[in-house]
């Protein structure tokens, strides 16, 4: 078979002129460059085998929660997966829509990707590379991995599932959250919340200050318990956004009308309260994604206009700590086991004490920093900013310093970034 090739590739540099094969000064400087490689070819048999044997090894892993990190394109159906320790990249992805929702487990080879405008979901085994896809009765919108399972908890446009990928199958619970405001099949009226470990999912309502809860156990669909805050806040509007802690200890969540968040304990029926977070020269500005920790003992508030608000639980004060921020922030993560802030946002990003606001250190960006991933070591934080070039930028939290950015090839619009392991368990 080798010897077969090397003739074929001999026999290109001859051309055949009344009867007889000559070869033309081009090809004979081409073929003293090229015969030398076919020859030894021929010569050491065994070399040409390892070469073609190397040729056709395994892909390397894609598993490899603290080594690999999966970027999506926010401007295209694209994800690469890039490895962190050689800067390369190591596989890409095209599933045909746009990964405007990607999760990837964190003790379990799966990747879960969504969109809102797309009708089914794609789940991907990182161990055997293999892809499947789900059907879902509406657009997903967010995804839950449930730790030492093989379940996912899914949001979609107008209802809650369950998702047991050992089979692939689908367990949507009957009850609907839709609102009769609905004018496409995109829009959507409420957020769910899902605590991990207690496998209890908290449905908020956008439209009315109604929380529905839910504890399952595996797919079982059970009745859902209504709590109405009606009563106990000072609004007739609903919530925006929120996240549960994994033990059903605390829930944190917004306002719709962005004027403060709140902070929920089921167990104790207790409301706590940050209180007006509008500003005189802001009317109206939408609340961040509120923070909760790795150790549930500090809950951050925040909203774009750069006012901030942290509750220390460990301290027992239920009085807020107020501060603000010279920019415009968008996410909120900590790090180095917990004891610095990290806020990303327009034309930012900012590293600050949790004991001492004064303590931080900012650095300006041209645009927004649009995505941010903490890793499971609490040591390194990974952001991407837009309208830049693509790539992740690594900065070390503990000495608050920038290192060697990782071109993202195969990504034009480097957008949600996630690895197989974080510093905390709610995100």
């Amino acid at each position: 078979m080798l010897a077969k090739a090397a003739a074929f590739r001999l026999a290109a540099f001859f051309h055949k002129k009344n009867g007889t094969y000559i070869m033309s000064n081009l090809n004979r400087r081409n073929f003293l460059l090229s015969s030398g490689g076919t020859l030894a070819a021929l010569a050491a048999p065994g070399a040409a085998w390892a070469q073609e044997a190397a040729e056709k090894k395994s892909p390397p892993p894609l598993y490899q929660p603290t080594r690999n990190i999966f970027v999506a394109d926010s401007m295209s159906n694209f994800i690469v997966v890039i490895d962190l320790e050689t800067g390369e990249r190591v596989a890409s992805f095209d599933f045909a829509i746009r990964p405007h929702v990607m999760e990837v487990s964190r003790d379990r080879p799966m990747m879960a990707v969504g969109s809102p405008q797309a009708s089914f979901m794609v789940m991907y085994d990182l161990k055997e590379r293999k892809m499947t896809r789900v059907n879902l009765p509406s657009p997903a919108y967010q995804f839950f991995f449930v730790p030492q399972s093989n379940l996912m908890a899914i949001g979609m446009s107008d209802c809650v599932g369950m998702i047991d990928y050992s089979d692939f199958t689908l367990s949507v619970f009957k009850q609907k959250f839709d609102s009769p405001n609905r004018k496409t099949v995109l829009d959507s009226f409420y957020s769910l919340l899902f605590s991990a470990f207690s496998q209890s999912f908290y449905v908020l309502e956008e439209e009315h200050p109604i929380i529905w809860r839910k504890r399952v156990n595996g797919m079982e669909d059970s009745e859902w318990d209504r709590l109405d805050f009606s009563n106990r806040i000072d609004t007739q509007r609903g919530f925006d956004v929120g996240v549960a802690s994994p033990e059903d200890y605390l829930l944190t969540f917004t306002r719709e009308d962005g004027n403060g968040g709140l902070i929920y304990f089921p167990e104790e029926d207790k409301l706590l309260s940050t209180g007006s977070m509008r500003t005189a020269t802001n009317i109206y500005k939408p609340m961040l994604m509120p923070y909760i920790d790795n150790y549930t003992k500090n809950v951050m508030f925040g909203n774009k206009d750069g006012t901030m608000v942290h509750f220390d639980l460990e301290a027992g004060i239920e009085k807020p700590e107020r501060f603000t921020v010279d920019f415009s922030p968008r996410i909120i993560r900590s790090g180095w086991l917990e004891g610095t802030w990290v806020l990303g946002g327009d034309k930012a990003l900012m590293f600050q004490s949790f004991k001492d606001p004064a303590d931080r250190k900012i650095f300006r960006f041209s645009a927004e920093v649009t995505n941010m991933w903490v890793t499971g070591d609490s040591k390194t934080v990974y952001i991407t900013i837009d309208e830049e070039a693509p790539q992740v930028i690594p900065y070390d939290i503990r000495t608050r310093e920038k290192l060697k950015p990782i071109l993202t090839p195969g990504v034009l619009h480097a957008g949600i970034i996630r690895m197989g392991s974080n510093n905390s368990i709610c995100y």
